[in-house]
């Protein structure tokens, strides 16, 4: 019985042509992830739920999963049999295969020691770079007749890319980590050209970030603190379509469709309450991308952002209608030209008792502070709002206000400084 959630889009919402082969694409599940103290393992069920019965009534073959499965390299319990819960259910529920591959917030080890396990459920998991190209090459739906390759490569790291030398500048470390980027996607390409000969179309897999794609203030920057991103033109033109993660918002890389990223299933933070999530179909027909189509993911709990001027805060509030959801909508206050005469946030409670959402953060601000976030530079104005969350502006922060500090000493500071952000991301605190 096919579930409310997807009554919307079915039935005969997505054909599936004759003969073709169907995968799904989905990234940053960010498994076990909170907001603030908020738990968020009910709106993951319900996405998870959704997942299953859209592959069961889409009729979809294979499901990739383009990494940030956890969201940190120890996932409480309730995430992992989250995750293996899904898997069991993929398997005995449908005849989907999975392929999983490693983002930067997961523990490659943490990933793959169930591997041999999973693998009875139809499960491919690729946590590392393979020496041997082609063990991360996985023809679907056999190797004896296959309809599409899939090429999992996971998240690479600085080892992955480039051989570090003493006294390299940011701008030398960002052309290795961009060149070794180029060359590890290439040699995937070569060594799918035996299956490339022979017709079948490979979809390559990534967890990075790509130029000129947009980013929220909650997806960290990888590879040296943000160096070594690579635009559409580093993917060879002999894959049919790259399946991306890292990036929360669904969205095609320099304007080239069959190169994208899927997003995160929920909105992860405030940031991205605006973003209209889903998943990526994809067909595969006669050796090509035949389709390539949203499948939009229901809302199960609505993030609101609502900014109120102090002055109209309580019938702001009371006047406030939230969007529809399953679950009551989590709502972030921003109350505007604050005087500072009142508490805002015992106002803010007072405001909103009895309404059919519940406030979980408040933010005051100050009318210079208000004329800060209503830049139109976008990227300034997630600075103003972001800055205490990014190590990188805070650390250049500071070596502003270091006058005497020599323009070579200070380079040396900001690479040492991203190598050192970029070890934390992978590997966490020592």
């Amino acid at each position: 019985m096919i579930s409310p959630l997807i009554t919307h889009l079915l039935p005969g919402a997505f054909p599936k042509p004759q003969g073709a082969f169907r995968l799904l694409h989905t990234s940053d599940w960010h498994l076990g992830k909170s907001l603030g103290e908020l738990d968020r393992m009910e709106e993951t069920r319900r996405f998870l739920d959704f997942l299953l019965e859209t592959v069961t009534a889409t009729g979809t073959d294979a499901l990739v999963i383009a990494g940030d499965i956890f969201d940190c390299a120890t996932p409480p319990q309730s995430a992992v049999r989250l995750y293996f819960d899904f898997l069991a259910a993929l398997y005995s529920r449908t005849g989907c295969v999975a392929v999983v591959t490693a983002g930067n917030h997961d523990s490659p080890s943490h990933l793959e020691s169930p591997r041999d396990l999973l693998s009875v459920l139809r499960t491919h998991i690729v946590a590392v770079l393979s020496e041997a190209r082609s063990e991360m090459l996985i023809p679907l739906p056999t190797p004896e007749a296959p309809q599409l390759v899939v090429a999992a490569v996971p998240f690479l790291r600085e080892r992955d890319l480039r051989t570090g030398r003493m006294g390299q500048e940011a701008s030398e470390i960002e052309a290795d980590l961009r060149d070794g980027l180029r060359s590890r996607y290439a040699e995937v390409a070569e060594a799918a050209r035996p299956w490339i000969e022979r017709g079948v179309p490979v979809l390559a897999m990534g967890h990075l970030t790509a130029l000129g794609a947009f980013t929220t203030a909650d997806e960290r920057l990888i590879h040296v603190g943000g160096l070594g991103k690579i635009g559409a033109d580093a993917f060879p033109k002999a894959f049919a379509y790259v399946a991306l993660g890292h990036l929360h918002r669904p969205q095609a890389v320099g304007g080239c469709e069959q190169i994208r990223y899927s997003g995160s299933p929920i909105a992860l933070s405030f940031g991205e309450a605006g973003d209209l999530k889903e998943l990526r179909l994809l067909d595969f027909k006669d050796g090509q991308l035949a389709t390539n189509l949203p499948v939009p993911i229901p809302s199960f709990r609505r993030l609101v952002q609502l900014r109120l001027p102090e002055a109209d805060l309580e019938p702001g509030l009371r006047q406030f209608e939230p969007p529809a959801s399953e679950l009551p909508p989590w709502v972030e206050v921003i109350v505007e030209e604050t005087t500072g005469t009142i508490d805002v946030y015992e106002a803010v409670q007072k405001a909103v008792a009895g309404r059919p959402f519940q406030v979980v953060k408040v933010t005051a601000l100050r009318t210079g502070e208000k004329a800060a976030l209503e830049l139109d530079d976008a990227s300034a104005r997630e600075e103003a709002e972001n800055l205490l969350a990014d190590p990188k502006a805070v650390f250049l922060r500071r070596l502003d206000r270091e006058p005497n500090l020599q323009p070579e000493d200070r380079a040396e500071l900001e690479t040492a400084f991203a190598r050192l952000c970029d070890r934390y991301f992978e590997e966490g605190p020592l």
